[in-house]
């Protein structure tokens, strides 16, 4: 057995005489050990020089007793007594011989070090997760507020009690192990794995509520706008721009990238920045590790192209025309018109890649990436949120939306062919550049209150650059909160390398659902070791007719995951695992879902009170509106119809319509009485005369019923003479109709 370890044995004799002398000493080993009781094994410690020590103590303080006289010790239980005697005794001796006695103090003194150092176990069983203390230190309340005079300049000079949590963090759950309610600070990002269904929009929607700046939010789904929408509506204007129309909600918000390109003082950068930013979002530069190698010949390309778009009053449809046209030469034409404005250069970059006679395969790749970056353009409700930012004051004000606190919630479904990213990559990335220039003209060089950003499915429809976001937000108070399906999103949509520096930049939250061998495995190890004991039993037989068996027990130390791949798969709902530097381990917290929380819970219960008011008032309404007027008393009852249902002949002619008299009593000559009300009666009025014409058919009253003859068939010729059974008849004319 190695040091490590410590080893406890069990006998079971089954004879009593043992076979060899070896087995005899092992039994009477086992005898002694169960004869002394007091030197039961300790984990703490470990060897057997402890159980010496053990009785070292009680004969030191015996023999010092001897050192006193006979009368100070007749109570043996006296400990006072006995500890007086021992420290006359120590200082007698310290007096006779200082030196000796002083070598002697020193010379224990090292040897009891050494002992304790060699013998003394001090590892103790861990869980692996991080310490009370840590978090304490890193993620409570109290440590946030103290960092309110960085994190909030505005709030530095207010006491702590009064500052709010959200107001300089955001929450991130109750500690499953500790308990303490743990927050990360408003400069950090974090970065969220959630396979769909696992609960991040209950997550999500708990940071939209707490921000206490400006919110922008990117969702393919609308229940992130009907759990928010309520609260973030009491403190900001609620803006949709939904170009695709989800959940038939309407935008109120309208924006051209094309808009503002050719401005004077900031029409180069916007140009640069928005023909970036729509061809990252692009599905054709998807998981390229090089974006600006690969794209450069096309961003040369369309930062011209919407510098002359909006030059000449056009439109992103107009570039999109262009992009499918390499051999139109329209910009070009409109660089000429405005050359003395046009930004040097930018001629000369579209004539070289149009005009200039070189490899066919270049011309066609740099206009392939531009014609499928505007895919999304072939849908005519796009084109019509792009037109109508073109109206008078209905473009989107980007630096007045950030001095609010506004929510701007952006829709779009998940299409993989034509999709949204690079319209929304755009818009996103043009919010983001408007905060960064407004933190570095503000106190402190930061946003305050701060922006937040909220990018669920940021690699499908909103893949702005986030290894460099995440790296330059911490200190200018931009919150992102990004969230991916797994990490092989990720890698997919920025490449390898971006997605190590997008991990490593972020606070990592993990949702239970992963079941990826490889990801599971790879969270599995950042969790860190525990050290557990591990126990392990064996038995052995000896020989002979007087056999014994012996069985042992025996534990050791040993490292584990502190969180295996099942137990990250299988997080409960409502937990999430959290990975932080300076923490020492991971944490696994609990969260209240959106819909859980109070606040939400009370809009809702005002919304539904609101809504059965409004249906009581409805029905009260209804209920004082005038009934349907008397009839006209000179109308009948319609007669009934004493032979039943006749069938129609198609040649009858029609039935004359009732005429209707004027100066008849109308419904407005007619007043109800509503309640609460009074209200004067006219006079009554006599009854009009009865009309002179005939009244028709269906007012005529009932008659009585007239026994109807039988009907006389019509004599053929082919019949013999009948004989008359009654009185003498005049023989029907064959050609005569009759009543017919």
């Amino acid at each position: 057995m190695n040091d490590n370890s410590k080893a406890s044995t069990q006998t079971d004799s089954t004879s009593t005489a043992p076979s060899s002398p070896d087995e005899q000493t092992a039994v009477e080993h086992q005898q002694q050990v169960h004869r002394n009781p007091l030197f039961s094994e300790a984990p703490f410690w470990r060897g057997s020089g402890v159980r010496v020590t053990a009785l070292a103590a009680p004969t030191t303080f015996i023999a010092a007793g001897e050192v006193t006289p006979a009368d100070s010790i007749s109570d043996a239980g006296d400990l006072g007594t006995i500890l007086s005697g021992l420290a006359e005794g120590v200082g007698t001796f310290f007096a006779a011989q200082p030196l000796l006695a002083s070598g002697l103090t020193i010379g224990l003194a090292g040897a009891g070090y050494m002992y304790v150092k060699t013998n003394v176990n001090f590892g103790r069983e861990t869980d692996g997760f991080a310490s009370r203390k840590r978090l304490k230190k890193q993620m409570t309340r109290r440590q946030l507020v103290k960092k309110r005079k960085i994190l909030r300049p505005s709030l530095k000079d207010m006491p702590a009690r009064k500052v709010p949590t959200n107001a300089v963090g955001f929450y991130i759950g109750r500690d499953r192990k500790t308990g303490l309610h743990l927050y990360a600070a408003i400069e950090e990002s974090s970065l969220m794995l959630a396979p769909m269904g696992a609960g991040k929009t209950a997550k999500l929607g708990n940071w939209l509520l707490d921000a206490v700046g400006a919110v922008l939010a990117t969702s393919t789904k609308y229940d992130i706008v009907e759990l928010t929408e309520a609260i973030r509506a009491r403190v900001g204007n609620i803006l949709i721009w939904n170009p695709e129309g989800l959940a038939d909600r309407p935008s109120n918000i309208a924006w051209d990238p094309a808009i503002g390109c050719s401005d004077p003082l900031l029409g180069i950068e916007r140009s640069k920045r928005r023909a970036k930013s729509l061809l990252e979002g692009s599905d054709f530069t998807k998981g390229m590790e090089n974006r600006n190698f690969w794209t450069s010949s096309s961003y040369r390309v369309l930062k011209a192209f919407l510098w002359a778009a909006d030059a000449e009053g056009l439109s992103l449809i107009d570039v999109a025309r262009w992009s499918k046209q390499p051999h139109r030469y329209e910009a070009i034409e409109i660089f000429k018109k405005h050359s003395d404005i046009a930004p040097r250069g930018w001629q000369d970059d579209l004539e070289q890649q149009q005009k200039v006679d070189g490899k066919a395969t270049t011309l066609e790749n740099v206009f392939g990436t531009l014609s499928q970056t505007f895919m999304f353009l072939d849908s005519p409700d796009i084109q019509q949120v792009i037109l109508s930012a073109h109206r008078p004051d209905a473009q989107f004000d980007v630096e007045a939306y950030l001095r609010s606190r506004d929510t701007l919630y952006m829709l779009g479904n998940d299409s993989d062919v034509g999709g949204m990213g690079p319209l929304f990559t755009c818009l996103t990335s043009e919010v983001y550049a408007g905060a960064r220039a407004m933190a570095s003209r503000a106190q402190g060089g930061r946003l305050d209150p701060p922006m937040t950003f909220v990018l669920d499915e940021a690699a499908l429809i909103c893949s702005v650059p986030l290894q460099r976001w995440t790296a330059d937000s911490r200190g200018i108070g931009i919150t992102i909160h990004s969230v991916f399906q797994s990490p092989a999103q990720i890698y997919e949509r920025y490449g390898k390398y971006a997605y190590q520096t997008i991990w490593d930049n972020c606070v990592k939250l993990i949702l239970g659902g992963l079941s990826n061998d490889e990801h599971l495995e790879s969270l599995s190890r950042l969790t860190g070791k525990k050290r557990v004991k591990q126990e392990t039993e064996s038995q052995s037989r000896s020989g002979g007719p007087n056999a014994t068996s012996n069985r042992s027990s025996s534990y050791t130390w040993v490292e584990k995951p502190t969180l295996e791949v099942s137990d990250i798969m299988y997080l409960d709902p409502g937990e999430i695992l959290m990975f932080r530097k300076y923490l020492g381990g991971p944490v696994v917290a609990t969260y209240t879902p959106v819909w859980d929380r109070k606040d939400v819970k009370s809009v809702v219960r005002d919304t539904k009170r609101a809504a059965k008011a409004e249906l009581k008032a409805r029905k009260r309404k209804l209920a004082t509106v005038p009934t349907a007027p008397e009839g006209s008393p000179w109308v009948a009852a319609p007669a009934p119809d004493a032979w039943g249902p006749q069938p129609e002949e198609p040649w009858a002619p029609p039935v004359p319509a009732a005429e209707v008299s004027g100066g008849f009593p109308g419904p407005r000559h007619h007043p109800r009485v509503v309640p609460g009300e009074v209200v004067d009666l006219p006079a009554p009025q006599a009854l009009p005369e009865q009309p002179s014409f005939e009244p028709t058919a269906h007012l005529v009253p009932e008659q009585p019923a007239v026994k109807a003859e039988p009907e006389q068939l019509r004599d053929t010729g082919t019949a013999g003479p009948s004989k008359p059974t009654g009185p003498t008849r005049r023989r029907p004319d064959p050609d005569d109709m009759g009543a017919f």
